[in-house]
């Protein structure tokens, strides 16, 4: 007796799914401010190991640096947060637009560097930027598709990124100070 072993859906049929979800919530919600919403994340730090708790929606993870910055290495630092926020923003991108055109992939990996300098941090002067730089993002697309529908969905995903995009562009942020807790 021959047993074949439950076929477990990749990653092509989900997209199948995912771009029939998406037609259907485009359907649903017609106008661009229909998709209009506030996010956000918390991060506390409050305890002696210095460990920056960061809680999104249900979801909570640390942050931490290594011993040189007075870190345990507990969780990744904010550069390495930097590199995987995009990275999953790349290969979601990548995902709902396969979605959308129906490109069957198998598997989509996205690898992101990026070379960092805190000497400004010590106070040891550098000629290096002050932020994470020379970010370098490597995609493998594997699957029934062509090269060229891969290359083209690449070049799709490069444009439309939304973290990729706020990378590139210059944007400012409001730092409000929150006085309800202050010691005065």
């Amino acid at each position: 007796m021959t047993i074949t072993p439950a076929r477990r859906p990749g990653l092509a049929e989900h997209l199948k799914d995912k771009g029939a979800a998406m037609r259907a919530a485009a359907d649903r919600r017609p106008h661009d401010t229909d998709w209009d919403e506030e996010i956000g994340a918390v991060c506390v730090a409050d305890d002696a190991t210095g460990v920056r708790k960061v809680r999104i929606g249900d979801w909570s993870f640390i942050g931490d640096g290594g011993p040189d910055i007075g870190g345990f290495g507990l969780g990744p630092s904010s550069p390495e947060l930097l590199c995987a926020v995009i990275s999953t923003c790349l290969t979601h991108t990548l995902l709902c637009i396969a979605a959308l055109d129906e490109i069957p992939i198998d598997r989509v990996e996205v690898h992101v560097r990026a070379r960092n300098n805190d000497a400004r941090f010590f106070e040891v002067p550098s000629d290096a930027p002050d932020v994470p730089y020379d970010l370098r993002a490597t995609v493998s697309l594997t699957g029934p598709s062509s090269a060229q529908q891969y290359a083209t969905l690449r070049a799709a995903a490069d444009e439309r990124c939304p973290m990729l995009k706020m990378v590139r562009s210059q944007h400012t942020i409001e730092l409000d100070t929150d006085t309800s807790d202050s010691a005065d």
